[in-house]
């Protein structure tokens, strides 16, 4: 019996902002803003998204909702 191995690609965010074709300067403004996704994993200090949630985002238009100011 064969075993399926299922491999998941994680972006950092120089290559989440490479898939997006947008400087990593602007895709950390984005990130700040709260207008990319929250990263998927940790790996030390380095955050990571997989590529199926940046594909994902850019299905959708290119940015999630913004969250309300708070008062």
């Amino acid at each position: 019996m064969a075993e399926l191995t299922w491999r998941v690609l994680y972006l950092n965010r120089i290559e989440a902002a490479e898939r997006c074709r947008i400087p990593v300067s602007s895709f950390d403004k984005l990130r700040r803003d709260g207008l990319v996704p929250e990263p998927d994993a940790h790996m030390g200090k380095h955050l990571l998204w997989r590529a199926d949630t940046i594909d994902e985002l850019l299905a959708r238009g290119g940015t999630v909702e913004a969250p309300e100011p708070v008062q």
